[in-house]
């Protein structure tokens, strides 16, 4: 049995959710203790432990300590299988973290599968539905994975409500991911969505964000109103060059102004283009995993953070794969997954 501290590290869910999907993917059981022991709130919250159960169903599985606050869990999984799936976060925590750790199974299972997931699609602290379809599922493809993702409903914290569908084949041949350079730009936009606010909101965080990126970048504007089952606000930004996508996202609160949310995007583009490197530090860590299983690659990107020092302490117990992290100089890391 694999033992995990669930304090190591950042300290968070991506210990759990990272140990999970390769708990099930090679077979091992998994000891997790001290379930997220840094974070105000310790141990399963509603979204972990719709993760659990999601990976339970998935693989077969059973566990020992599957219930809210539990800071310790035995995870010993089954036989991975496909089928038709509904999970459901039951608050409006992420779905799309839960898609992140069932997909890796899934696309080891025998036959094509369909996942339907509720809860936050646009949440705080996690990527939003934007950043899973336009920027993490086409490093995915570029590897070989034939997957599709459809936003049925936005649900915004803290009502949630959301849903996406996923539709999911087995991985027939892992192919090497290479991103050392974006390419040339060829569309930049900024956009607010909201429900059950006042519009002007969206609309002057798209204002104070193009006002501090001082026309860098040839942007596009669009404050839209979406469905959704409570009120919420996000806006983001979206880089779409020639060889990938990179999208920054700040999700609206009662105590974060709309002046604060537009800077705060505007400096998350601004440090990632004066870095010059493809893979930000939120891809960077997401795409560890996917890498180490299939047939490895390298990208440029920023430090590492502490996300992406444990994701790999992670996958190094489980799997036995070279993963080097090489300094360049500026800013600039090289991650390099050898198989």
């Amino acid at each position: 049995m694999i033992e995990i501290d669930g304090s190591f590290g950042e300290g968070g869910g991506q210990i759990l959710r990272t140990s999970l999907s390769l708990a099930a993917l090679t077979g091992k059981s998994v000891h997790v203790v001290r379930i997220r022991s840094r974070r105000r709130k310790p141990g399963l919250m509603r979204q972990h432990l719709a993760c659990v159960k999601a990976v339970m169903e998935i693989s077969g599985g059973a566990a020992e300590g599957d219930e809210l606050n539990s800071q310790e869990l035995v995870f010993e999984p089954g036989k991975l299988r496909s089928g038709n799936y509904r999970f459901v976060v039951g608050s409006a925590g992420s779905a799309v973290l839960i898609a992140q750790t069932v997909l890796p199974c899934l696309l080891c299972a025998e036959g094509k599968s369909t996942v339907v997931i509720e809860g936050g699609t646009h949440a705080a602290n996690a990527p939003i539905a934007e950043f899973f379809e336009r920027v993490y599922l086409p490093c995915l493809r570029r590897m070989g994975a034939e997957i599709s993702c459809t936003l049925d409903r936005v649900g915004f914290y803290p009502a949630g409500g959301g849903a996406m569908t996923l539709e999911i084949s087995p991985l027939k041949c892992w192919r090497h991911l290479e991103l050392m350079d974006t390419g040339t730009l060829r569309k930049a936009r900024l956009v607010a969505l909201s429900h059950g606010i006042d519009p002007k909101i969206g609309e002057d965080e798209l204002l104070f964000c193009r006002a501090e990126l001082k026309d860098d970048v040839p942007f596009t504007s669009e404050s839209r109103m979406v469905d959704s089952s409570g009120p919420g606000n996000v806006m983001f930004a979206e880089l779409e060059f020639e060889h990938i996508t990179e999208l920054f996202s700040v999700c609206g609160d009662f105590d974060i102004s709309r002046r604060e949310v537009g800077m705060r995007v505007a400096r998350m583009v601004r440090c990632y283009r004066a870095l010059r490197v493809p893979v930000w530090r939120f891809l960077a860590d997401q795409l560890l995993l996917p890498m180490a299983l299939g047939a490895g690659g390298r990208f440029l990107t920023a430090s590492p953070s502490r996300h992406t020092e444990t994701n790999l302490a992670v996958i190094g117990k489980f799997l036995d794969v070279e993963i080097k992290l090489e300094n360049r100089g500026r800013g600039q890391y090289c991650i390099e997954v050898k198989k």
